[in-house]
């Protein structure tokens, strides 16, 4: 059983000694081509600038402002714990050994801050790691940030990674790969081990905005001039004494409560006053260049970052689309990356029974998305009074949970609803099946109907409609295709051709009537008796009703 060992011990204590072995190193750390110390062009050695002071770049404002909106925008989401259940579905685990440790993970910081050092490391330097403290049982007690500037990553020929090296004052700490949690913002090209510095690509912009600051700073302290002049108008000059009179008395009549009184000065001289322009220091665009870069680069809006190429165009509607997508194209992402590695180098590793198990960031309460979780609310809120999702599929699909009573359909009053197996292919064969088929739900209207051209059932985004075969003209949408097939027995019934139609038009009630006039043009109905019986025929007279059957053979 392999030696426990304190948490003093491992900072602190002995340095055990790591094997070497021989052979081709096939994880080999390669010779990274990107010296830190100087910049140079692309493919040349001019315009070579020292940088030593620049550090790894994370000093500068501009980059500092969109370091800051990272982290403590990454802080919004809360790491939970789930677990897969039997149906494939996550279930959240409350109060998880793993979220309380994230919550206060040592005695000396909260989890706001261990994971604000966690995103701002990773773009800063590539990399972020935090040692695992464990308790005499082997438990995992706490977890410390460490300074990755200090951290070595070191390997052998059959592993990427078999231990990290870690700088403690005066001396080297050897640790265990099981004793980090190292997280890599992607890979370095040139070190597998390691990841990659988006900071580290920005330091020629960096040491050309601080140049540009520099400069400015100097014009202000080197290149000062007087608010005023004071000079002699005739050929002959001031003594020091009288010069140095003359500019006490100037301050003493101008200064303190003497300001804005009038001012006499005896002998012939001038006084003029002294500008200095603000265009010897218009460096703007240079800069507004540079924070442009940052921005990029780090995946911060300007405007949410603050910087000045952003406040220029910003108003609060710019502004809120560009945090919904900073938190969608930025924040997600990370969310994501950062709790795979937690799930499988610190709750599958350090903790027992969890392989069934993930952790995951929660980010349904963060604030920029609170417009989509609207927005879905809003959707399901039409499919349920649409009347196709059940009540129980809406509250699914928001996170709620349902019971079995929720499963079922809204309807709105007046609808008829028809199972869907009531009615298959139409095939009348008795009286009986023909009088059937005259039950029509009462959404179906006779005034749609149509006397001219074939007419066929097509599904249309999503629905069924009733279409002519030859000019593809709409008579009607439903929401199953039995509801159009009988809508399209129902035109066939009345509907041959125009001509055949006389003799055919005619019904026993007003009101089907009424509804063949409207949809032949026409107003009013006219009757007649046959067989002893009152016949109701549309149009006013039957004169009009032959007219608007030519009328609409000939359209």
């Amino acid at each position: 059983m392999a030696e426990r060992r304190s948490f003093r011990e491992v900072v602190f204590g002995r340095t055990p000694e790591v094997k070497r072995t021989t052979g081709f190193n096939f994880f080999r750390q390669g010779v990274s081509q990107r010296n830190t110390n100087f910049i140079q062009g692309y493919q040349s050695n001019a315009g070579q600038f020292d940088v030593g002071g620049l550090g790894n770049g994370a000093s500068n404002s501009a980059v500092v402002s969109c370091l800051q909106v990272l982290g403590t925008a990454f802080g919004e989401a809360e790491l939970k714990v789930y677990q897969t259940n039997e149906a494939g579905e996550l279930d959240v685990l409350p109060n998880h050994q793993l979220t309380m440790l994230f919550k206060r993970p040592n005695p000396y910081m909260s989890g706001d801050v261990l994971q604000n050092y966690l995103i701002q490391s990773m773009h800063i330097s590539g990399d972020a790691y935090l040692l695992k403290q464990k308790n005499e049982a082997g438990q995992l007690v706490a977890l410390y940030p460490l300074m990755p500037e200090n951290v070595t990553v070191k390997g052998n020929d059959e592993t990427l990674i078999s231990h990290y090296e870690y700088q403690v004052k005066n001396e080297k700490v050897i640790l265990d790969r099981d004793m980090i949690a190292h997280f890599r913002l992607g890979l370095d090209p040139e070190n597998h081990r390691q990841g990659f510095s988006p900071v580290k690509t920005l330091l020629r912009e960096i040491y050309g905005d601080e140049s540009a600051g520099q400069m400015a700073t100097s014009i202000l302290a080197n290149m000062g001039v007087p608010s005023f002049m004071i000079t002699p108008k005739d050929e002959y000059g001031l003594t020091e004494e009288e010069g140095e009179a003359i500019s006490k008395a100037f301050q003493r009549k101008t200064g303190g409560q003497n300001k804005g009184k009038p001012l006499v000065l005896s002998g012939g001289v001038n006084v003029e006053k002294l500008a200095f322009s603000p265009k010897d220091l218009e460096i703007g665009d240079l800069r507004e260049s540079f924070e442009s870069r940052v921005s990029s680069v780090l995946g911060v809006p300007s405007i949410i970052a603050g910087l000045e190429v952003g406040l220029k165009y910003a108003t609060y509607s710019n502004a809120k689309t560009l945090r919904e997508f900073f938190t969608e194209q930025k924040l997600i992402p990370l969310w994501d990356m950062v709790s795979q590695e937690i799930t499988h180098q610190i709750l599958k590793v350090d903790y027992p029974n969890s392989s069934n198990l993930e952790a995951r960031y929660d980010y349904t309460d963060v604030r920029a998305l609170q417009s989509d979780t609207n927005e879905i609310y809003e959707r399901m809120n039409l499919a349920v009074t649409g009347g196709w999702v059940t009540v129980a599929e809406a509250r699914q699909s928001i996170g709620l949970p349902t019971s079995p009573d929720q499963d079922v359909y809204l309807l709105p009053e007046g609808k008829v609803t028809i199972p869907a197996n009531m009615v298959t292919e139409y095939r009348p064969s008795t009286v009986e099946q023909e009088e059937q088929t005259d039950e029509v739900p009462e959404a179906i209207s006779l005034a749609s109907m149509q006397s001219v051209e074939l007419k066929v059932v097509k599904e249309i985004d999503g629905e069924y409609c009733v279409i002519t075969e030859e000019t593809g003209r709409n008579m009607g949408c439903y929401p199953t295709k039995e509801l159009a097939e009988i809508r399209l027995r129902q035109i066939e019934r009345f509907s041959d051709t125009p001509k055949a139609m006389v003799g055919k038009d005619e019904f026993t009630t007003l009101d089907e009537a009424e509804a063949r006039a409207e949809e032949l043009g026409c107003n009013g109905t006219h009757q007649h008796d046959k067989d002893g019986n009152t016949i109701y025929m549309p149009c006013s007279t039957h004169a009009e009703y032959e007219q608007r059957l030519e009328d609409n053979d000939a359209d």
